[in-house]
């Protein structure tokens, strides 16, 4: 993934700066090298808009592609947010396992570990 656009949308927000975040991923998704970091990108674009099934598909398509930490964090995060049925929650936890076998750094890594409680509220 576009390691410099990536980490200011975090900072943003946890900084509760949503526009600001919205444009950091618009320009790391100009800025995709790759067919798979470009449809994450647009994943999160879609799930930020309140699209999130289309972030869902997104997401398949980019493991389709690739699979990496950030297609799979973005799936079990759209999939924990769009399901309405409670055993969703071991696929979340199937597919936050398979991302934390990807290789990533550990800023990433660490947010299954932040946000992981944040999916089953």
């Amino acid at each position: 993934m576009t390691r410099i656009a990536n980490k200011p949308y975090l900072n943003m927000i946890r900084l509760n700066c949503p526009e600001a975040a919205m444009r950091s991923l618009q320009l790391a998704r100009q800025h995709a090298s790759t067919e798979h970091e470009r449809l994450v990108y647009e994943g999160w674009i879609l799930y930020d808009t309140g699209h999130c099934n289309e972030g869902l598909q997104k997401a398949e398509e980019s493991i389709n592609i690739k699979k990496s930490f950030e297609a799979f964090f973005l799936k079990a995060y759209a999939l924990a947010d769009s399901s309405l049925d409670p055993s969703c929650s071991s696929t979340v936890i199937s597919l936050l396992e398979e991302a934390l076998k990807c290789p990533s750094d550990r800023l990433r890594k660490g947010q299954v570990w932040f946000s992981c409680p944040l999916l089953f509220l």
